[in-house]
């Protein structure tokens, strides 16, 4: 027993059990524990335009005006361009302002000063009335503002769901709950007038009277049901990833096995694509058949989703076969670590990751890429123009990769 502990390798041993463990909790642990909602950017179309609705947006803007501020407000000029906006996933949300908002708050308060008058003068005689010309203006007046009962005035709130789950639960729990406390602050200033005048509603004028502001919630791209609450993005993403990492690793020791005295030639390395090819195409329509057959995960459209299975898994094969190729099975690592460290940002929006984690992971991880196409491909309609960047990104990566593993072969023979 004591031979064991005090040898070379049971120290080396328990730095690695160490060195993984440290590095295990880094990526899942230390990420996710330092994510913080702030700055999650969020649209403002003001459809009405005029002075009370402009004062709203004030206060709001006024509210998330600090650094550390959970959301964004940005002005978008109508919804047209909304609509744009969130196809291109720059808005997790939206607040739109009715274009009759200022028109109904008005009428409100019309119709609550033609209360108070009509309940000032009702126990004048109707001759003390008609002699006053000023006070038969007034009358005349509040019993035009009182004939319509005035409607609520509208503010919609739009969370883009399929953007990200975890942010649109944000939008649709942070927004309605400040659009109330302002429908709660006029509602209380009308009820004191009401209350200093003697005013009685029935139950259709309290009802105005009590919520002035309607807030309703709007979901855009919304996940569909049996979406693994939005996380198969993410879940697929592992799944190329580790079928790629199994298919890389096998085919590596394979061709490596029929390479002349274990060096790659320009034929070993032409039979590791070919075979990886096949590899991405068994792989993907596995996936395919677990994800949406088996388990009935919602597939839009079955050919470009088998295609961008496809085209992810054989990206993530070229960088792993060329990490194999040039470093061997000491690359392996690697792998697993790349793996490790990028599950811990992936799942999360970049505006709740810490700087540190952002710019050190988040930043340079080829997953970040695919799960976003994945992301598009499954929830987001018509998002090929944020498509096209992730597809350069990855192309990139798999042209450079392809590069490296056929130079490798002369390294091979420059180390004979």
């Amino acid at each position: 027993m004591w031979k064991v502990i005090s040898s070379k390798m049971f120290w080396l041993y328990a730095v690695a059990v160490f060195a993984v463990l440290a590095i295990f909790s880094f990526a899942q642990i230390g990420a996710r524990n330092s994510v913080e909602l702030k700055q999650l950017p969020v649209a403002v179309v003001n459809a009405s335009g005029d002075q009370q609705s402009k004062k709203i947006v004030s206060q709001l803007k006024d509210k998330f005006s600090d650094s550390d501020a959970q959301l964004k407000l940005i002005n978008v000029k109508n919804e047209s361009s909304l609509k744009q906006g969130f196809t291109d996933k720059k808005y997790y949300g939206a607040l739109v302002i009715d274009k009759d908002f200022d028109k109904s708050l008005t009428s409100q308060q019309n119709y609550l000063k033609g209360l108070v008058i009509q309940s000032k003068t009702k126990d004048m005689p109707e001759q003390a009335i008609a002699a006053n010309d000023q006070l038969k203006v007034q009358v005349q007046a509040a019993k035009s503002m009182t004939e319509t009962l005035p409607s609520q005035a509208k503010i919609r709130v739009i969370a883009n769901q399929g953007m990200n789950s975890q942010a649109s639960s944000v939008v649709t729990t942070a927004l309605p709950k400040i659009n109330n406390a302002l429908s709660d602050g006029m509602s209380q200033k009308m009820q004191g007038a009401l209350k200093e005048n003697n005013v009685t509603l029935s139950t259709a004028q309290w009802q105005v009277i009590n919520d002035p502001i309607k807030v309703s919630t709007q979901i855009k791209n919304k996940l569909p049901n049996k979406s693994v609450s939005g996380m198969a993005p993410m879940l697929l993403v592992v799944l190329s990833w580790l079928s790629s990492l199994i298919a890389s690793i096998l085919l590596w020791r394979e061709n490596k096995k029929h390479a002349e005295n274990g060096r790659f030639t320009l034929s070993t390395i032409n039979s590791q694509m070919v075979t990886g090819i096949v590899m991405s195409v068994v792989a993907s329509l596995t996936i395919y058949f677990f994800a949406h057959t088996l388990f009935d995960v919602p597939v839009p459209d079955t050919g470009s989703f088998l295609l961008l299975l496809m085209f992810n898994i054989s990206i993530f094969y070229l960088l792993q076969t060329c990490i194999l190729n040039w470093a061997g099975f000491a690359g392996w690592p690697i792998l697993i670590l790349i793996m490790l460290l990028s599950m811990g940002v992936v799942s999360y929006p970049k505006e709740m990751l810490s700087p540190f984690f952002l710019n050190s992971i988040y930043s340079w991880t080829p997953l970040r890429f695919a799960m976003d196409l994945f992301t598009n491909n499954l929830y987001i309609s018509g998002s090929s123009a944020t498509s096209a960047t992730d597809y350069i990104v990855l192309s990139s990566i798999g042209v450079v990769a392809v590069v490296l593993i056929y130079l490798s072969s002369l390294l091979k023979r420059k180390e004979k």
